[in-house]
């Protein structure tokens, strides 16, 4: 071989041996875990018990059925004690297994919660319009968990 191809090797040995190293000094500390969507919510004064009937009978129903058939892992519901006016009061958790699963499983799930509600998206679009009387979105916000290791 010419000592030019061999220079070239020699480069792409290197380049590579940088790029395992930095991979591999990112995930040093935490290895990826699973994808979280985390929604803020602010449930207007008085209206928790309308909102938490709604959350114990169609979001419940919907909910255990994208579980079931694999689409979501788990989903958690958090309350705050030390609220204020202006911020959230209720948190929404929903885990998936990975953002590529969440993707690719977005319109099977869609189907999925159709068909456990019997909606068309005009019922649908009622449904948000509401659940709007008695609480407003404030944000969701698409996480990865980090675990330590």
């Amino acid at each position: 071989m010419k000592i030019a191809n061999w220079k070239i090797l020699v480069a792409i040995g290197v380049a590579l041996g940088i790029g395992a190293s930095a991979y591999a000094q990112v995930f040093k500390y935490f290895h990826p875990g699973t994808v979280w969507t985390v929604t803020t919510i602010r449930v207007k004064s008085g209206m928790d018990p309308a909102y938490m009937q709604y959350l114990d009978g169609p979001f419940k129903k919907e909910s255990d059925a994208q579980v079931k058939a694999g689409f979501m892992k788990s989903y958690k519901i958090l309350n705050a004690f030390d609220e204020d006016a202006s911020s959230w009061n209720l948190l929404i958790l929903r885990e998936y297994a990975s953002l590529a699963s969440f993707e690719a499983n977005e319109e099977k799930s869609d189907e999925l919660a159709r068909k456990v509600l019997g909606e068309d998206d005009m019922a649908a679009m009622k449904g948000y319009e509401d659940r709007s009387k008695v609480r407003e979105v404030l944000s969701t916000r698409t996480a990865r968990e980090l675990i330590l290791k």
